[in-house]
């Protein structure tokens, strides 16, 4: 007990002294965290900013002020019920979404995903959820990365919730390209029988509240809504932190 107080109180000193040494800064404006702040500063969360509006009437996705029509419910029919956004996926978003996928910044995604979590509180359809489940990486992708960034969101979400989180119900079952440079025919190829449901038994009935970083043509949030239906489950409901909105 005695080393172990030893060795925990060594740790926060030598952070200290780092922190005196090596300043911590904010990772996207490069000014110095103020106390309390943590990889990213207040200031620079502020840009992130909850979408007012309009939202399509059939599955809730943004569309701009007079538009014709919901951009992704031209495309094709969807297998989940709604989408509700956090925010645009403008620079400042991008950068945070970088960190979270590329630079190991775990707490940006717990971040988020309380955000996310306040949105969805008190909308009765949400309430309603049973449980929640993240997209799942592969296992590949998955010893790659060291985690996966939808399931770090899902988590706080479920927790502001008060949701079960239950990434084993649905995995991706082999690995798939990058959807970043895809074209929407593409896109839906790519991730066409990627995933498999395990005990299905578990989603009959249940409402689910499917969580992802991005959202962009919605072709994985539809291949994942799609098996998970097939599956038994009552209803599907995606929730991702961006969009771009305007592409």
């Amino acid at each position: 007990m005695f080393w172990a107080h030893l060795t925990g109180l060594f740790k926060i000193l030598a952070g200290a002294l780092l922190d005196f040494i090596y300043p911590p800064y904010c990772c996207l404006c490069r000014s110095r965290l103020q106390q309390g702040e943590k990889v990213v500063c207040e200031d620079c969360w502020g840009e992130v900013k909850p979408l007012g509006g309009p939202f399509c009437p059939n599955c809730g996705y943004p569309v701009e002020p007079d538009a014709d029509g919901c951009p992704m419910c031209q495309q094709r029919g969807w297998s989940f019920q709604r989408v509700e956004i956090l925010t645009d996926f403008e620079p400042a978003v991008q950068q945070l979404i970088h960190l979270l996928k590329y630079k190991g910044k775990r707490s940006v995604g717990t971040r988020l995903g309380v955000m996310l979590a306040q949105v969805l509180r008190g909308r009765p359809r949400w309430q309603k959820a049973d449980l929640i489940i993240p997209v799942p990486l592969h296992k590949s992708r998955l010893r790659e990365r060291g985690y996966n960034q939808s399931f770090l969101i899902g988590k706080a979400l479920g927790e502001k919730l008060r949701k079960p989180l239950r990434p084993e119900l649905l995995v991706r079952k082999r690995s798939t390209r990058s959807q970043t440079k895809l074209n929407v025919a593409e896109r839906i190829e790519n991730v066409s029988g990627a995933f498999r449901v395990n005990h299905p038994e578990q989603l009959d009935g249940k409402r689910i509240i499917l969580v992802d970083d991005i959202i962009t043509t919605g072709a994985t949030a539809d291949a994942c809504s799609r098996i998970l239906v097939s599956a038994g489950a009552k209803e599907v409901l995606v929730a991702a932190v961006a969009a771009p909105i305007n592409p």
